[in-house]
């Protein structure tokens, strides 16, 4: 039986046709569209999320009719995880999953994921992907992107604050203090807000920002142990205290959640809105319209380095195959052509505003010639998050996030939130590490 299993997976790799496809299985997220991309096969049609990894599932499909067939199963967003661990205790299992490199670790820590070294080639990927999908000296997912925060600039008010260069780009900053007199000639100039800032009901927005500042000055969330984050030191105190002035003094909107401060960015309520690569494809199709303020009067770039090295905010969608002591060899065989086929169409999916994960496609000239990607590059070498070993990474953002905000916005004493914020952070790792027995 085993041998007949192998040499039908075989078989599907060398495009040997058999009786009846192999069925596999693709949960994720991205919402559905199939009522508008359902029959679609070519991806160069759509620019959304759902809508590139929908045309490419079907591309697959009729590329592989007989052969192999992947039935998409889609989850809300907000839900999936919650799903996917309901679905892992059950043992009812996808074939591929999607993932975020960030949650990678709490599902290796368990061992639920397959290796997958043996099906792909890993030499390809850019830094950051390879950081992320790397545990335990094992490649554990095929990283899809690097999606990051940029700086969403409005040059149209950039011009009018006398901040852009001869050749119509933004001038950056290169220091916070150069960062606070840019800030405060442009309300001077425009009597608007320097940044858009999302300060409502987002606390990954902080969580992000200051990551990437402490980053940029060599420091470290996680000094000692990827179980003890330490909120006190220098470089943490810094970016905080930087935060806290462009708040207090009213250099950023207040009051925004994600959509309201998405809304007045592009209405030009201020000059610059750090958010993240997703949104290229929507403001470039809004500068492209006329009448609006950011008719040809926008761009986007990587954070500006403020400190001592280049840093940001980033992570990755990957895609996992759980281990499952119910797939056959030839299932195997068909999610790993699949992983491929993904693979090699990531310059498909770099039409989304993310960025490759494939060193090869980032440099190509196909990716450059995409609008604003050419200066994007580095993203894939700075990009930086929390440790990969580091537990709960999503609630621990959301931690960190809830305290940077109450001391930029609500104002509480630095010293007082930080220390408050590491023991929570603190206390939810050791509960992790007993759980784990660790």
């Amino acid at each position: 039986m085993k041998r007949s299993l192998i040499a039908f997976a075989a078989a599907l790799l060398t495009g040997v046709a058999t009786a009846a496809p192999v069925e596999i299985t693709l949960a994720r997220f991205f919402g559905s569209c199939d009522a508008e991309h359902g029959h679609v096969t070519d991806a160069s049609q759509v620019t959304s999320e759902c809508g590139i990894v929908t045309v490419l599932t079907n591309k697959f499909n009729a590329q592989n009719a007989g052969r192999i067939h992947v039935n998409t199963q889609v989850v809300e967003h907000s839900a999936y995880y919650p799903q996917l661990g309901a679905r892992i205790v059950g043992g009812d299992l996808p074939t591929i999953a999607i993932m975020h490199s960030s949650v990678l670790g709490d599902f290796a820590k368990r061992d639920l994921l397959q290796p997958l070294e043996d099906g792909l080639d890993a030499a390809d990927f850019t830094p950051h992907a390879r950081h992320g999908v790397t545990l335990g000296g094992h490649v554990l997912a095929l990283p899809y992107d690097s999606h990051a925060m940029l700086w969403h600039i409005n040059l149209g008010l950039m011009k009018q604050a006398g901040l852009v260069d001869a050749q119509g780009h933004a001038k950056l900053p290169t220091s916070p203090g150069e960062l606070l007199a840019q800030a405060r000639a442009f309300k001077r100039a425009t009597g608007k807000p320097y940044f858009v800032w999302l300060t409502l009901n987002d606390p990954s927005f902080f969580a992000r920002s200051v990551l990437g500042l402490v980053n940029q000055q060599n420091g470290r969330l996680f000094p000692r142990s990827d179980q003890a984050i330490d909120l006190g030191t220098p470089e943490m105190k810094q970016a905080v205290t930087l935060m806290r002035t462009i708040y207090a003094e009213g250099l950023s909107t207040r009051h925004m959640d994600y959509s309201a401060a998405l809304q007045a960015f592009m209405a030009g309520a201020g000059g610059v809105m750090p958010n993240g690569t997703w949104l290229l494809g929507q403001l470039n199709e809004r500068a492209a319209q006329a009448g609006n303020p950011l008719s040809r009067a926008y761009e986007a770039v990587p954070e500006p380095t403020l400190y001592a090295r280049a840093a940001t905010w980033a992570d990755s969608h990957v895609w996992v195959m759980l281990r499952n002591p119910r797939q056959t060899p030839a299932e195997r065989a068909a999610a790993i052509t699949f992983l491929r086929f993904l693979n090699d169409e990531s310059l498909a999916w770099a039409r989304t505003g993310q960025l490759p994960a494939r060193q090869s496609a980032v440099d190509s000239a196909a990716f450059k010639a995409l609008p604003m990607r050419g200066s994007l590059g580095p993203v894939a070498q700075d990009g930086t998050g929390l440790p990969p070993t580091v537990a709960r990474q999503s609630r621990v953002m959301g931690l960190l996030g809830e305290t940077v905000s109450a001391i930029v916005v609500s104002g509480e004493p630095l010293e007082a939130a930080l220390a408050k914020g590491q023991q929570r952070i603190n206390r939810l790792l050791e509960r992790e590490a007993r759980f784990l027995g660790k």
